[in-house]
């Protein structure tokens, strides 16, 4: 040994050795950097084919529409999807689960949970392949969403009062606050803006004239993309109220992936059923309309459920039916349930005309949206092909319903101190007026336009 590395003689032998070793060295490091790249590519191609297989089944749940949730259909649906991306359950190792999720708030049948599992075998290091264990999840349902707003001005033009009062009227709003998307600057003039109104929004209403207030796990306000010159409630911290934000972000229309409703409905056993043209009414005397297509002015009725679509608007004097029973569900009642969509003359197709919304007078309207199904939430939707504002007027005039009403491409207007009351107001653009408006905004009875996405 000390010859070996003491004497001049040895020392030709050390560099081979110390060559070997420092080689094998780097040969392990090499091969471990290889195998945990191939390793981390396992791991995302394993959870991109979990993603496409949780997704799949969300597809298949949003595609079954009032008739949800039959979770067998989507787990069959993301068990196929794993399948065509390589993953089969017990084969080559590997394990494919597909479940209701365990965790909340997913824990429910509008969700599906996907959870994929393997031993990778390394390239370079075998021995490592028994401590290779890969295993992925995936989360993905029909979901609903909305942007929590109570009423939203949805031009993203720069159209100058998008969002417009007046100081006789009256606005109270709860559980959400106000979006106006328009970009128009403070100095902005022009269109139905009161006397020296400007900017995209527009108020002159003070004091108790003006009431918001929110919870605290939704705190809301009234968010303004272009300027204002208007004086607006300060904030208020106790009813989670953050006040007026100028140039916020422009927000995207909450509903326009929303589907327009067919000629068809949904019966009980999720059968596609034609919808009658101008039905009679229901049982002799009565004044209660059955769902369908009407081509004159819907006024006067009651109604009882499901889809009325409007080719020639309707009037005031409607009302819920909650007594006859239901033709159309058999050993059902009425319920007053009722989606309104008014549309073209050429329905179903996008020809035509469309006719106005305006409702004057003293007429009383009182109607409820659908609890379930595709337009859960829903009241009234116009055609995004139709113009048309929708125009509430009449010093007694009383429009109380629930949910939702949708005018994407046309505004909602009051006059003459009509009242409004619902559960959120989304148009191209919102005049109030001297309008009494009432917007109690929850979930729960306003739309949420339900759509597949990767949740987790």
């Amino acid at each position: 040994m000390r010859r070996f590395f003491f004497s001049r003689e040895g020392e030709g032998g050390q560099a081979v050795v110390l060559i070997a070793i420092t080689t094998l060295a780097m040969m392990m490091v090499v091969g471990l950097a290889i195998d945990a790249g191939q390793l981390y590519a396992a791991r995302r191609t394993m959870q991109e084919a979990a993603d496409a297989a949780a997704y799949a089944g969300a597809v298949v749940l949003y595609q079954q529409g009032t008739s949800c949730c039959n979770q067998t259909a989507a787990f069959n649906a993301a068990t196929n999807d794993a399948t065509l991306n390589g993953f089969t359950d017990a084969t080559n190792g590997v394990t494919v689960t597909i479940r209701q999720p365990l965790q909340a708030p997913y824990n429910t049948n509008k969700y599906v949970e996907v959870i994929m599992s393997q031993n990778v075998r390394t390239a370079l290091v075998p021995a490592e392949a028994g401590l290779s264990f890969v295993q992925v999840r995936a989360i993905a349902g029909s979901d609903p969403l909305n942007n929590q707003y109570a009423i939203m001005a949805l031009d993203r033009g720069s159209t100058p009062c998008a969002f417009t009062d007046q100081p006789t009227g009256e606005i109270h709003l709860s559980g959400g606050g106000i979006l106006v998307n328009s970009s128009a600057g403070a100095l902005a003039t022009g269109g139905n803006c009161p006397a020296g109104g400007s900017g995209a929004a527009n108020n002159t209403i003070l004091g108790a004239n003006f009431t918001i207030t929110c919870p605290a796990i939704n705190p809301c306000s009234i968010d303004v993309v272009g300027g204002s010159a208007s004086v607006w409630p300060p904030a208020d911290p106790a009813n989670n109220y953050n006040g007026i934000n100028l140039d916020a972000p422009p927000q995207a229309d909450p509903f326009a992936g929303y589907p327009p409703p067919g000629s068809t409905y949904l019966d009980d056993s999720g059968a596609a059923q034609p919808l009658q043209t101008n039905p009679s009414r229901i049982g002799a005397g009565s004044d209660t309309y059955r769902q369908g297509i009407y081509t004159s002015t819907l006024s006067g009725h009651k109604l009882c459920h499901g889809i009325y679509i409007l080719e020639k608007g309707f009037d005031g004097d409607l009302d819920i039916d909650t007594t006859t029973d239901d033709p159309d569900r058999p050993g059902h009642t009425c319920d007053g349930r009722v989606f309104l969509y008014n549309t073209m003359s050429g329905f179903p197709g996008s020809t035509g005309t469309c006719h106005e919304i305006n409702i004057a007078g003293n007429h009383p309207v009182h109607l409820l949206p659908p609890s379930s199904g595709t337009y859960q939430g829903m009241l009234l939707y116009q055609d995004k092909n139709c113009t048309q504002n929708v125009i509430f007027s009449g010093s007694s005039l009383t429009f109380d319903v629930g949910g939702t009403l949708y005018v994407p491409n046309a505004g909602v207007q009051l006059n003459g101190h009509a009242t409004v009351t619902g559960g959120q107001i989304v148009a191209k653009t919102v005049d109030t007026q001297n309008g009494v408006v009432t917007v109690s905004f929850d979930p729960t009875n306003a739309a949420s336009p339900i759509l597949p996405r990767l949740t987790k």
